[in-house]
């Protein structure tokens, strides 16, 4: 995965465009999905095998960021992509069943 990062000036010049409320989610096809702001979150606790986290972390050391937001990274893009799944299946036309 190759994806272009943004460098820290162009982070900070979409951070400014933000905050004066410049750039909204306003039109966006996809706000609702989207992830949610850090306020808006909820701590849990969730049980994974060491090793597991072990490859995790040294996943989010090698893009650099930390696990967590690595972990919410992986699930939000799974769940845009089992909500595109969903919402192709129900654009489809049922499969007669029997022949």
């Amino acid at each position: 995965m190759s994806k272009k990062r943004a460098t820290d000036a162009q982070l900070a010049e979409e951070a400014r465009r933000w905050d004066s409320g410049k750039l909204t989610p306003k039109g966006w096809v996809d706000s609702p999905d989207a992830v949610p702001r850090a306020k808006e979150t909820v701590p849990i606790s969730l049980r994974v095998p060491a090793p597991m986290l072990m490859i995790l972390k040294e996943y989010a050391r090698r893009e650099g960021v930390g696990y967590q937001v690595l972990m919410k990274r992986w699930l939000d893009d799974r769940i845009r992509a089992e909500t595109r799944t969903r919402k192709k299946r129900k654009s489809q036309p049922p499969v007669p069943s029997g022949a």
